[in-house]
């Protein structure tokens, strides 16, 4: 029988968000009110749906739930509870069950997105997890950009660490990301890095930011908003970014990235930095353990609640990458019992096969495209 003593979850709970950026690794779904409309761009931006705001029953449960709560349903609110009719995300219903399902395991939960935040409803299940299990082990992973309908105060009330992507500088015009991304982000980290929580920068290394000049104005602005860590990471060859990617990174050019953050650590002492498990391995470092954490205590969660072996396991159109990642629905089972099915048990022999490598990254550049494509050592990074 398969044990473990905590889990750190990944929920991608809505793909829901204000922005559209080309290489999203969850293919979030773009909602923008135009007119008395709603506007939504859906798997991979190619699908166009409108909703007419007039027409919206908001005498249905989920939107009856929130002006029970004194909140008056917006574009991001109603797109949720159009994506939900057509069960394609989580009904709030389902979503506590999840939560259920995790008990009686110890869990750290990152929620994540789409933006998490943009749907009031996800606020009210981030509310009950800290509940369940405390808010030191909640943290978000927002854009800001929908901030405005919560207090800070709030916020910081259910959640012990506040994370977020910050990856080109906001001095420059941007070369991967819409421009205001980035400097929103950072604003309301701004903000929160004071009220009593940790706050997490995330900055996957790409052509935006691994430029000396360029990761001297990052880490100089973490610095100045006193953001606590940043975690320099890779960009996966999945969800909708995965139509553009370019296999284009050496591994010298992010050991002298990386080499420049750690020297700014050194001056500047904070923000700490961390690396990615799928970074770690360039360390050669003598790890006790595999440094890649999937399925050792690491997995994700899909807004359909399939409970995945990595959390960025999406495909260009926000399914699961394969059906090799999906270990079943964590809102009709518990944790423990999936963690217990064949799949599982057989994943649990193999995870130290290709020690190092992402599995992420070894399943897409295998030439089979199998489960057992996991465990191969295919990772470009490490080949």
């Amino acid at each position: 029988m398969v044990a473990l003593e905590k889990v750190d979850l990944i929920w991608n709970i809505s793909l829901v968000c204000p922005w559209d950026c080309q290489f999203c690794c969850t293919d979030a779904v773009h909602v923008k009110q135009v007119g008395d409309s709603v506007s939504m761009r859906e798997f991979g931006l190619s699908h166009q749906r409108n909703l007419v705001l007039h027409e919206v029953d908001y005498s249905e449960p989920s939107l009856r739930r929130l002006e029970a709560q004194g909140i008056k349903p917006n574009a991001f609110d109603i797109a949720l509870y159009d994506r939900q009719l057509r069960k394609v995300e989580l009904s709030y219903e389902q979503k506590i069950k999840v939560l259920n399902n995790i008990i009686p395991l110890s869990a750290e939960i990152d929620f994540a997105g789409g933006d998490p935040l943009a749907c009031y409803e996800n606020f009210l299940v981030i509310q009950e997890a800290s509940k369940i299990f405390g808010r030191d082990n909640i943290s978000i992973t927002s854009t800001g950009a929908t901030l405005s309908r919560y207090s800070l105060s709030e916020i910081a009330s259910a959640i012990g660490k506040y994370e977020f992507t910050f990856d080109e500088p906001i001095e420059r015009i941007p070369i991967n990301r819409p421009l205001g991304y980035n400097s929103a982000n950072l604003c309301v980290a701004r903000k929160l890095s004071g009220l009593n929580l940790k706050t997490k920068a995330q900055m996957p290394l790409h052509s935006g930011n691994m430029d000396p000049s360029r990761i001297s104005l990052l880490y100089n602005s973490l610095h100045e908003a006193e953001i606590d860590e940043l975690l320099l990471m890779r960009v996966f060859p999945v969800g909708r970014g995965s139509q553009n990617y370019k296999n284009d990174t050496q591994r010298n050019d992010y050991l002298a990235a990386i080499n420049h953050f750690r020297n700014l650590e050194k001056k500047l002492i904070y923000p700490k930095v961390r690396l990615q498990c799928a970074l770690k391995h360039l360390d050669q470092i003598d790890y006790d353990e595999n440094p890649c954490d999937l399925m050792r205590n690491s997995f994700g969660i899909n807004p359909r609640g399939d409970l995945l072996i990595s959390a960025w396991a999406t495909n260009p159109i926000g399914d699961p990458l394969d059906d090799a990642f999906v270990l079943g629905n964590i809102s009709e089972n518990s944790f423990e019992s999936l963690l217990q099915n064949e799949k599982a048990r057989n994943y649990f022999t193999k995870l130290d096969l290709n020690w190092g490598h992402c599995k992420i990254f070894s399943f897409v550049f295998s030439s089979s495209k199998r489960s057992d494509s996991l465990f191969e050592k295919s990772d470009p990074l490490y080949t």
